[in-house]
């Protein structure tokens, strides 16, 4: 019998004589990316399909644009904790597989549709059903050794970054060639590939938590340890908190860029160097800053982090040419890459045996619920003061993220040198 192509894989993964924990990484950082990139295929033309749907009209249109980018996250945020509690009692790679092969199901329906309203419902109930990252994450944080924790989630990070940086472009030449349904089905297939690889290639060692009689609802004890652990609040709020400075700018960056560029086709090539310039530095910093901090420490290295991400933002407000709010985004994309593996990792190292993938659910939804109000208050702030004012309210909230830390778990404590440890060692037996 000729071998298979997934039994070609398995041999050669064998080769390279990995650990199981790094094969199965591996195999998670290339499966996430491929399902980030199927669903950023359709980003770029969402409001092109409604209209090919037939709504033409530009109020219209931007209702239906803005629930369903409402839509969806509130759904994600309502459902994750669920999914998070089922992680817990049936395994993490299920929950993986589910949001998939859930996700490769929906999209592939959202090429049939015939009106908008279905379009939209799919559209909403994809925020319900999948969840990829919230469920490789947790599968990650779990089955990694806690001291590789900072440098695999980092990993994971990059593969979001560059599905997330990879499939608009992909999408707009599959809908631009073939047309939206063909974008759609193309999604579709991608996660199915992205759930196939994960069914075939990760093993995953779960053993289900025994219930305690006392324990009662599986969520209200899940909030009850969180609430009891400093490390867990700290980091869960610090999560929230940095989705929400996030989708403070981004929204409005372009419209910056405007009216630093008059010209709106030279402001759009800017704001596109702009956009891959930070997206590029996060990739790098999640996997670099990550791996260094499994080493240095990840309380000290994730407040540093903040620190430079908000001493950076301020600057941003007073630039006067593209190339200046280019390095400026950089050196930020850089410094905040790492700040959601490096929570995670923590999160990881303080979530009690059985409860993570609960906790990651949770913290999902304030992730969802963060990224919701952060365009909002965008609105506000441009409307009440200027357009500039987006980038001095995201460097106080990073600032404020980092103050919390600190006063939550306190401050980190130096980490010694060589030379010190050497020192407080006790000298050595002589013949020995």
């Amino acid at each position: 019998m000729a071998p298979t192509p997934v039994m070609r894989l398995k041999r050669r993964l064998r080769r390279l004589r990995l650990e199981r924990w790094q094969r199965n990484l591996y195999t998670i950082v290339m499966a996430e990316t491929v399902a980030i990139l199927g669903f950023s295929i359709s980003n770029p033309f969402m409001p092109f399909y409604i209209q090919e749907l037939g709504v033409t009209g530009l109020r219209e249109v931007a209702f239906w644009v803005g629930l369903v980018n409402s839509g969806a996250p509130i759904a994600m945020a309502l459902s994750s904790p669920i999914w998070g509690m089922l992680a817990d009692r049936y395994g993490r790679k299920p929950m993986l597989v589910r949001a998939m092969l859930g996700g490769a199901v929906i999209l592939g329906l959202q090429s049939l549709v015939n009106s908008v309203p279905q379009a939209a419902a799919l559209r909403i109930f994809q925020g319900a059903v999948t969840g990829t990252v919230a469920a490789a994450t947790t599968l990650v944080a779990t089955s990694v050794p806690r001291e590789r924790c900072g440098f695999a989630l980092g990993l994971l990070q990059t593969a979001v970054f560059a599905g997330s940086s990879l499939g608009p472009s992909l999408g707009g030449i599959i809908g631009g060639t073939f047309g939206y349904r063909a974008a759609f089905a193309a999604s579709g297939c991608l996660l199915f590939v992205a759930g196939v690889l994960v069914i075939l290639l990760v093993h995953e060692e779960f053993t289900r938590r025994p219930r305690a009689k006392q324990d009662g609802s599986a969520f209200l004890t899940t909030l009850r340890t969180i609430g009891r652990d400093r490390g867990l609040l700290s980091m869960l709020a610090l999560l929230m908190m940095n989705h929400l400075a996030g989708s403070v700018t981004t929204p409005v960056l372009p419209l910056y860029v405007q009216t630093l560029v008059p010209d709106p086709r030279a402001a759009s090539t800017a704001t596109g160097w702009i956009l891959g310039a930070a997206a590029a530095a996060n990739a790098a910093g999640a996997v670099w800053i990550g791996r260094s901090a499994d080493r240095l420490g990840r309380r000290q290295v994730l407040i540093g982090c903040l620190a430079i991400g908000a001493l950076v933002c301020f600057p941003q407000a007073l630039t006067r040419h593209p190339a200046q709010l280019l390095a400026l985004r950089a050196v930020l994309g850089f410094a905040m890459g790492a700040v959601a593996p490096l929570a995670n990792a923590i999160i990881a190292e303080h979530a009690p045996e059985g409860y993570q993938g609960g906790i990651y659910g949770i913290s999902t939804s304030l992730n969802a619920l963060g990224g919701a109000l952060g365009p909002m208050l965008g609105t506000l702030v441009v409307t009440g003061w200027s357009i500039g004012g987006v980038f001095p309210v995201t460097g106080s909230l990073l600032g404020t993220a980092a103050a919390f830390v600190v006063a939550m778990m306190g401050a980190p404590r130096r980490v010694p040198g060589r030379a010190a440890r050497r020192r407080a060692e006790p000298p050595a037996a002589k013949g020995t």
